[in-house]
């Protein structure tokens, strides 16, 4: 099979290089030793097409210094995109602001829908811009999907009853599972920093109210557009000897903060099964967030949940995990549970889906 995927980013774009970047590479690496693999990505400053893994990469759209920006234009650039894809079929991740590119009108080549990003009413929200509707009326062209999740596909069906899906999870490398736990020293946050999904402000301000009982300090991990409110935020809440942001962590580095890591605090906002998520557990780390629907995947034994967005409740739950009688058997856990979504799983998941698809598109031709 020839598969074409639409994903904005790529793990040298200097702007993101974020998880489904990774996850576009995972996949697209087990699927190119069967098949031919292109991934039309973004452009940024000093872009080259090229070839890593098996994956074709190609990069399309304007050559844009802001990633807000950037954004907004890779979407427009979809549907000239697909007009002049060959291939039997194309993956299209969704993107910030709008999710859909309305891409299917376009081509007549098999759509399959990634909501990697299916939250256009938080946009809407937050630049007072009609971006939901968008969404909405986007979403009726899409035939086929691959959610990560019931909530996902249970919006897709309220959205547009005809669309056909197989509920698909993230992956794990297994390089996690070989990552050694020492002695812990600090609880960890790790990911993009903006407030608005991944809900720093309020971990911070959860902390805050356990400084003096936590015998941990926090480490936070990442980069983003919103370090700048982070840094500020820890000062205003005098958690300069307590909370440390050491940037962005890849490799040995985030290896060895995983290592040392008690567990991962993960207060978003709004966050599907994240590659971060399932790495954490892979490493040994239980997840401590918010109850939230999307978060449904995460059992009471590996992920513990505060009623969402109560910062007085999530206080509490981050200083009970501190207990060696509620965490160490979740660090036992973790592992166990993170085995069922390594990345061959989930690339034959995709494989089935695509096959599915083509067939179907056949019987319609006939």
């Amino acid at each position: 099979m020839n598969i074409a995927i639409i994903d904005m980013d790529n793990l040298k774009n200097p702007f993101w290089g974020a998880g489904q970047a990774r996850a576009t590479r995972e996949v697209g690496r087990l699927l190119a030793k069967k098949h031919t693999v292109t991934v039309y990505s973004a452009k940024y400053p000093g872009w080259e097409n090229y070839v890593e893994d098996g994956i074709n990469y190609k990069h399309v759209g304007l050559n844009i210094s802001q990633p807000q920006l950037l954004n907004f234009a890779f979407i427009l650039s979809v549907p000239f995109t697909v007009r002049s894809i060959t291939a039997d079929v194309i993956i299209e991740n969704f993107n910030a602001p709008t999710s859909v590119s309305f891409s299917p009108l376009f081509t007549q080549i098999p759509v399959i829908a990634l909501p990697t990003m299916f939250n256009a009413e938080k946009f809407t929200q937050k630049y007072h811009l009609p971006f939901h509707w968008v969404e909405r009326l986007g979403l009726r062209y899409y035939k086929y999907m691959l959610p990560y999740s019931e909530v996902d596909s249970a919006k897709a069906k309220k959205l547009n009853p005809k669309i056909i899906y197989q509920i698909t999870p993230q992956g794990v490398g297994d390089e996690f599972f070989k990552i050694k736990q020492k002695n812990p020293k600090h609880i960890l946050f790790l990911g993009r920093f903006d407030l608005e999904q991944k809900g720093v402000d309020l971990l911070l301000e959860a902390y805050a109210l356990v400084k003096n009982k936590i015998k941990y300090p926090l480490v936070i991990a990442g980069h983003g557009p919103d370090e700048k409110k982070i840094r500020a935020l820890i000062q205003k809440l005098k958690l300069e000897s307590q909370v440390t942001v050491v940037g962005a962590a890849y490799g040995e580095k985030k290896s060895e903060l995983i290592s040392e890591s008690l567990y991962t605090a993960f207060p978003s906002r709004h966050d599907e099964m994240s590659l971060w998520s399932l790495e954490s557990l892979a490493s040994g780390l239980p997840l401590v967030g918010f109850d939230l629907p999307e978060c449904a995947w995460g059992t009471r034994n590996v992920y513990l949940k505060s009623k969402s967005f109560d910062v007085q409740l999530y206080s509490r739950l981050l200083l009970e995990a501190t207990k060696p009688s509620v965490i160490t058997p979740m660090r036992k856990a973790a592992r166990i549970f993170a085995k069922k979504f390594k990345w061959q799983f989930v690339a034959d998941q995709f494989e089935k889906f695509i096959a599915m698809v083509l067939e179907a598109e056949a019987k319609t031709l006939t």
